[in-house]
């Protein structure tokens, strides 16, 4: 499944979700993932082609500091693990992108329309 040096890890969870997060911790009965996403593949009617989406399992919106990792622990009993594989580096990339520390937000030109926030930023 994944030697625990922080690497990319894929399991089913109990109701046969495709998660995937980098392992920072293992033991006999569980597993600790850092920013566990979602695997969500759904098919295109426009393209007929299957299209992918990788979503956090919690949004750091939600959380005080927006650049924190989040922490889950599996128990091994209720996921399914994968064998060893290698990812796509444009997989790699997109899981990457959604965790990336958060950038300020770039100051707004006069005129333009008004973003909707939301949560309100301290």
């Amino acid at each position: 499944m994944s030697d625990t040096n922080n690497t990319l890890t894929v399991f089913l969870d109990s109701i046969g979700r495709t998660i995937i997060g980098k392992t920072v911790a293992e033991d006999a009965t569980s597993l600790t993932i850092e920013n566990p996403a979602l695997v969500h593949v759904q098919p295109n009617v426009q393209t007929n082609q299957l299209q992918l989406q990788i979503l956090p399992l919690f949004f750091r919106e939600f959380l005080k500091d927006k650049s924190q990792a989040t922490t889950w622990k599996y128990s091994k009993t209720c996921i399914t693990p994968s064998g060893s594989l290698e990812f796509a580096d444009q997989f790699l990339a997109q899981y990457e992108q959604i965790f990336k520390a958060a950038q300020p937000a770039p100051s707004q030109p006069e005129g333009s329309a008004d973003v909707v926030k939301l949560f309100d930023e301290e």
